[in-house]
Parts: structure tokens; sequence; C-alpha cells
């Protein structure tokens, strides 16, 4: 299974997605829409029941309602899950004040009194729960995940824009090449001024937030807007993600048939081996930049940029490691229409394909891609559908596997219902299957 898990120790994976990404999002201003973006991180916490394989206890921050039919179409029969009855932003500190949940924790370890704990992201308050384990509670807590206190700072540097753009200008030799022509703005002023800069010389660009979350903290500007450095300022002072700490104003990269590739890596702690490639996903959004999920296919292995993604990431992973990173990071990137790629930045933690690359390692086996392409969407609209029930009815003989085949729907968000939106995964053969599979479901759906 998952190499770097020990399936002979109790696992707990904590999905703290919301904590993650709490204080970027709470700078919406008004509460409503702060609430709104937080549940829709929480939502996303149902794809931990496939997180990492079989045998495992999994803290989300709402109940699951198609956790009981999961277990019995994929075979998750040692899985199991438990969330807070008033649930918080802050799941990790949800679990320290509701003893029912940090009994449940304590007991997992077993007699050994010893666990692996894995969260979405490395965060203060994670870190906390792991601090209250060991000192209060007496356990034996692995991090598997986790870089040692002395390295987090590695890891919170890296996922920033600016952070990014200097380790990585340093460490590849064709950086030039790679990334994209950018400037780190340490004031919106001086952002203004560069974005109209690059608008005079006929040219786009995105101003983005030094850490952002889907998209949330990118304003793009064209030529044709014609706007003065007073107007891109008013721009970034009225779009509040944009109106704290550095901003990055970065050439943009278009194509008619944009592709959007991301490479996950694994970094062991130093000595304990090599980084290795995880996956490589094309990413699917919505709309420009608000992203929904990832088709990962052999297809996209044969591309003639993959290498060279696999090349400029693995050298980014044995630095990282050197300076004391561990756990996964992925490498986003854009492909122009010449098929030259750039390099766009680093997300220091699990990602929205991690889940589906562990699915797919539990369901076929390390050697996946040989069989089967996935296609995972976390945002699709649920039509009419209220309930488990009547989502799988509309699914319908499109369930997973149809025919006894390898191919079919795996329903994985269902805590989104409320919402009006559910997350599946997609099985097939190829990459033109599976899109066309939820392309009928999704017309399903509209017309259940």
């Amino acid at each position: 299974m998952i190499p770097h898990i020990d399936r002979a120790i109790p696992v707990v994976g904590v999905c703290n997605i919301s904590e993650t990404f709490y204080e970027f999002l709470s700078r919406a201003g008004d509460e409503e829409t702060c609430a709104g973006l937080i549940k829709g991180e929480q939502y996303r916490g149902d794809r931990a029941l496939v997180w990492f394989g079989d045998r495992k206890l999994v803290f989300v921050s709402f109940p699951i309602p198609h956790a009981e039919a999961l277990y019995r179409q994929c075979g998750y029969h040692d899985t199991r899950y438990l969330a807070p009855e008033q649930p918080s932003p802050m799941l990790s500190l949800d679990i320290l004040r509701e003893p029912a949940l940090l009994q449940a924790l304590v007991e997992y370890a077993g007699p050994d009194k010893t666990v692996q704990l894995v969260p979405y992201a490395t965060t203060p308050e994670f870190l906390r729960l792991v601090d209250v384990l060991r000192s209060e509670h007496g356990l034996t807590v692995l991090l598997p995940e986790t870089p040692a206190s002395e390295a987090i700072w590695v890891r919170d540097y890296v996922d920033t824009k600016t952070g990014y753009r200097v380790l990585a200008s340093r460490w590849l030799h064709n950086a030039a090449d790679l990334i994209p022509e950018g400037y780190p703005c340490h004031t919106a002023e001086l952002a203004a001024q560069t974005a109209t800069w690059f608008s005079r010389n006929g040219r786009a660009c995105l101003i983005k937030a030094d850490i952002g979350e889907n998209g949330i903290g990118n304003r793009i500007v064209r030529p044709s807007d014609a706007m003065t450095p007073d107007a891109v300022l008013e721009m970034i002072e009225q779009y509040r993600f944009l109106g704290q700490n550095w901003l990055t104003v970065e050439m943009l990269i278009e194509a008619e048939k944009p592709l959007s590739p991301s490479l996950e890596f694994y970094v062991p702690p130093a000595g304990q081996g090599e980084p290795v490639i995880t996956y490589l996903s094309d990413q699917l959004f919505q709309e420009f930049g608000d992203f929904c999920g990832v088709l990962v296919s052999r297809e996209l292995n044969a591309q003639p940029w993959a290498s060279v993604m696999a090349e400029a990431g693995l050298c980014l992973a044995r630095h990282l490691q050197a300076m004391g990173y561990v756990g996964h990071f992925d490498l986003d990137a854009v492909v122009d229409d010449d098929e030259r790629v750039y390099l766009l930045e680093v997300n220091s933690r699990r990602t929205g394909g991690t889940h589906v690359h562990e699915f797919a390692h539990f369901m076929f086996g390390a050697d996946y891609l040989d069989k089967v392409a996935l296609l995972s969407n976390d945002s699709m609209k649920a039509g009419t559908a209220t309930t488990v029930e009547e989502l799988l009815a509309a699914v319908g003989d499109l369930q997973y596997p149809i025919a006894g085949q390898q191919r079919g729907v795996v329903v994985t968000i269902t805590s989104a219902l409320e919402a009006g939106e559910f997350g599946c995964i997609v099985i097939g053969s190829n990459s033109a299957e599976v899109v066309a599979m939820q392309q009928e479901l999704a017309r399903r759906l509209e017309t259940a």
C-alpha cells in the first residue's frame, strides 16, 4: 500500500482543510461569505474516507452520509470516521475540545500507545493536538507527513508565491525558462505600478496574493483594460484577498487549449529514502482559477512536458528534503499551445488529488495507471438530489463497477448535498471514457 505508512501501526487521519485556509479565507470580511467559504472546505473532508487504503480512523468536520455505502462498494471494511458534535473551522482543536473524540483517538492507539497521525496539512493547531497527545496522554505519535518542528518554516515558506520563486530560482538551472516572468512586490502600490508596466507593454498579467486557495486571491489585468496605476491600486484595495502581505505580479500564460498539469511528490525524512513522484494529473476548473478536481491517466505521462516537470520537481524535492521538509507537495504548472510548460507554484500539503491516487492504489494496485484512468470532481451539481438515496438513484447504472468491470462512478463527497453539490471519482479505461461518463452523469442530474 502507501509505502510511507506502516500498516502495523494504527493510523489516524485529520482532514483539517478548513483549518489550513481559515486565516486567508477570513479576509472575506463579512461573516456570511467567510462561513460559506469555510463550509466549502469542510465538505471536502469526506475525501479522507479513501486516504491511504483501509484500516484507519479519520476525523472530519461533518457527518458523511454515504460512508456505509462506500465501505460496501469499495471494500473499506476496517475504516471508521468521527466528526465533532459542534464543528468549528479548527478540526484539530475540535478533537481536543470534545472528550469523546479525544478519547477515541487515544484508544485507537491501542495497548502500545503508538499512532501515526496524518493531517491534510501541518498547522499550528494540528501541532497543538500532537503535543497534547504526547504530553498529557503518553502517546508515541509518529508523523510520517510532517516536518520536525525546526523545519516547519520551510513548509510555510515554500507555500508562499514569494518563497517558491526565491527557492526555485536558486535551485533550477533553467529557472528562466520554466518560471513565468514575475515580480514579488512588498506593497500594493508597487504591485499596481508593476501590473501597469505589463499592460503598457502589451502583456496581460496576474496579481497574486502571497498565499491563496482555490484561485481566490488572483486578479487579471489586460492591456485592453487600459487601467492606470491608481485604478489598479483601487482594484487591489477593494479585493480584500489581495490587501495584505506581499503580492506577486506575473505574466499571464494563456492558451486556446488550456492545460494545467500538477505533479505531486512525497518527501521522506532526510536519510530515509529519496523523494518520489506519487501522481501526475491535469487540474480541472469550473472557471478561471476555480479548482474542482483532477484527471489522472497514463496519457499524461506520455506528454513531452511531463519529463520536464518531473526533472524540475525532483530537483525541488531533493533540496526541500535537505532543508528538513517532510510530506507531500505538488508542483502546479500551465502548458501553452506550443507545449511549453511553466511552473507556477508549490502547495506544501496533501492536495486535491492525493485521495484519488491513494484510492486508485488501494483499488487497483501500484500499477493502476496501466489499468484505468480516473477523473475526480469535487463540485458537481446535485440537481434535485438532496439525499444520498436520491443521488445514488440518479447515478443508477453508472455506479462502480459497471457490469463487474473496472469502470463506473464512486461517490466521494455527500456532506455538501445541503449546498446542492457532491463529489465523485469516475473510473474508466482512458481519459475520453471518464470524461464522457462524467458528462452523462451531469446530464442525468440536470434532468432528474
